[in-house]
């Protein structure tokens, strides 16, 4: 491994920080079937836009100044400052599960005329259309049951009792409001890492980030503190949203406010090993 893997170096106790954090975010994306190439190029992306920003505070935007600084290749450097698209874009490439479903929820012999997914026999042998046939016209090296495995695995797919394959359209077909969570998932969580970062690097004023933790409850006690932090955390968010918009709203009548803010909070709990001691409030 690089150094900057390594615990004792400078960047050891960071990355070991990054690691805590990403942890449960990689579990998460595991369980609903996002893969790590998908994720590299956003982080990609990401080093380098983050790098050019760096860069110009000194007024050398330079792709071999930001292959440095990021650590990304220079011809990858080049591709994406090329691309005019935001660095927070969705995947240009669309995964080859995204490709499957689109084949199978389009395209003859895996659909009828208005769209409906056929069900599919697993293997080719065993009759058409079959599940080996889809992944063919994608890729032919990837094999068609690790794929099957897969999808059942997240529920994309049911093997019904007869044994054919079936395309479970709810798995897949996101609601409302789960995109409306998840744009408040990602934007709470920039937000809470940016305040973070913030006092990390020792600006002035810092901004509240505070937590208590215990471990060695029983359920119901996890329940009591739930409760109590639900009500206490409604109470908090109200008045500050209150005060927030009486604020904003003189602010706009001026016309000369140029920052936004986030008040949150939140309560998490789980069965797991402690990694500090119960009443140590930070």
């Amino acid at each position: 491994m690089g150094k900057i893997l390594e615990k004792d170096g400078p960047t050891g106790p960071l990355i070991g920080a990054v690691r805590t954090i990403l942890r449960p975010l990689v579990r998460g994306l595991v369980r609903r079937g996002v893969q790590l190439p998908q994720i590299v190029e956003e982080l990609k992306a990401l080093y380098v836009d983050a790098a050019r920003q760096e860069a110009a505070k000194t007024g050398r935007v330079t792709q071999s100044a930001i292959s440095v600084m990021s650590g990304v290749h220079r011809k990858d450097v080049k591709r994406l400052l090329e691309q005019t698209d935001d660095v927070s874009r969705p995947p240009s490439v669309a995964s080859m599960g995204s490709k499957l479903i689109g084949i199978w929820m389009a395209r003859a012999p895996f659909a009828q005329d208005d769209g409906s997914p056929l069900t599919l026999y697993e293997k080719r042998s065993e009759g058409s259309p079959s599940f080996e046939e889809l992944v063919s016209e994608v890729s032919q090296d990837v094999r068609s049951r690790a794929v099957l495995d897969d999808w059942l695995r997240l529920n994309v797919v049911l093997r019904r009792d007869d044994g054919l394959i079936e395309l479970n359209t709810e798995a897949f077909v996101t609601p409302e409001a789960e995109m409306e969570a998840l744009h408040f998932f990602g934007r709470n969580l920039r937000d809470h890492v940016s305040a973070g970062l913030h006092n990390l690097e020792g600006h002035d004023p810092r901004f509240i980030d505070r937590a208590t933790f215990y471990w060695g409850l029983t359920d119901s006690s996890i329940e009591k503190l739930r409760l109590l932090a639900q009500e206490l955390g409604a109470e908090a968010v109200r008045e500050a949203n209150k005060q927030a918009l009486e604020l904003a709203t003189m602010d706009r009548e001026r016309g000369d406010g140029q920052n936004r803010m986030t008040f949150g909070v939140y309560f998490h709990a789980e069965q797991d090993e402690p990694e500090i001691k119960e009443g140590d409030g930070r």
